[in-house]
């Protein structure tokens, strides 16, 4: 952090005395008043002020348009975060030439002060960056308060994948049906639990996100035909990353199996979401979630979340001596670094499983 920023800072904290706030105040105008002048000196006399609103939602129209690796949850982070700043700032400043260096510092300081986790300032402060680097672009911010905006250190946490009896746990409990005293309830107690234990093999077999699954629809899937003959067969998922890549990953037969069963009592719907809710509506991220919660309550797991099933999925396979690269073409992972986190989960997995099967 330079010096500069911290006495910044320093200054916010300690001013409390109202007149203290009027001289800021009337700071940042005479600097924004002074930034219109210098314009009008070099030609530009007839200025159009653009609002912080406007520019936002030029933002959401073009900027994020330019972002094309960006998913679209990161998309709606990007102006979630970004909406919760504009609101904060439009009650001092409205037009973009009144931003300065103390529209964003005042901001972390008030994030601090309302006790935000640090990946969640991190996050705030990841998404303002990328908004002043567009008004840099295209409204002529003055490129110095990108130094105000401080991108936080966050510790990375360890992968927790779940143990072989904790996953099991959770496919048991996906499968149970509770009892129903009408026909048609139970078959849609049956329908639903048969959808659960699918989503939950989907995830443990092939490692994708929780969007991922819930944007495949019946033509991303390819089945084999079911025969009597006992041999497993494997099919295939057409998945579609960040940023629009479209990969086809394979499904073993376990998944399969899992769909396959699904799909017979899947609810009728003009649909065509592979998963969908009781009322034959494509399922959401949300709906996943709770489900998933509901089931690891009941499983043992309550800590867990669906993106542990991903993590089981890279640990497992890694510790089973799958290519690594394999693996990142499962979960999608864009550099092979990131699987490297890995490493030490891997070798106590190994460790568990040399103590577990000791001569």
């Amino acid at each position: 952090m330079s010096i500069y920023r911290e006495a910044l800072i320093e200054r916010f904290l300690a001013s409390t005395d109202e007149s203290d706030a009027l001289e800021h105040a009337q700071w940042e105008q005479e600097q924004a008043e002074k930034r219109l002048a210098e314009m009008r000196e070099e030609g530009m006399e007839t200025v159009t002020r653009t609002t912080i609103e406007e520019a936002l939602a030029d933002f959401a129209t073009h900027g994020l348009a330019n972002r094309a690796r960006a998913s679209d949850n990161t998309r709606k982070s990007y102006l979630l975060d970004l909406r919760q700043w504009v609101a904060w700032t439009v009650a001092k400043i409205t037009y973009v030439d009144e931003i300065t260096v103390e529209s964003f510092t005042r901001y972390q300081v008030e994030m601090e002060t309302q006790g935000l986790k640090l990946s969640t300032r991190h996050r705030k402060a990841a998404s303002l960056r990328v908004f002043a680097h567009f008004l840099i672009r295209h409204d002529n911010l003055d490129p110095k308060v990108l130094d105000a905006i401080v991108l936080h250190e966050v510790p990375e946490k360890d992968p927790q994948p779940l143990k072989e009896s904790q996953y099991k746990a959770l496919l048991f409990e996906a499968g149970q049906v509770k009892s129903q005293d009408k026909p048609e309830a139970r078959a849609r107690a049956r329908s639903m639990a048969l959808r659960n234990v699918a989503i939950l093999q989907v995830f443990l077999q092939t490692g994708i996100r929780l969007s991922e699954l819930t944007a495949r629809s019946l033509d991303d899937l390819d089945l084999p035909p079911e025969r009597k003959s006992s041999k497993a067969e494997g099919g295939s998922l057409r998945v579609t990353r960040k940023g629009g890549d479209e990969k086809l990953l394979a499904l073993n037969s376990k998944a399969v199996e899992a769909i396959r069963a699904y799909l017979k009592v899947r609810p009728r719907s003009e649909v065509k979401r592979v998963f969908l809710s009781r009322s034959g509506e494509p399922l959401k991220n949300r709906a996943v979630q709770k489900m998933f919660a509901q089931i690891a309550a009941r499983a043992g797991v309550k800590w867990s979340h669906v993106h542990n099933l991903r993590a089981t999925h890279v640990t497992y396979h890694l510790a089973h001596g799958t290519n690594i690269v394999e693996v990142q073409k499962n979960t999608g992972h864009r550099n092979l670094k990131t699987l490297q986190k890995y490493a030490g989960v891997v070798d106590e997995y190994y460790r568990e499983a040399m103590e577990k099967h000791a001569l």
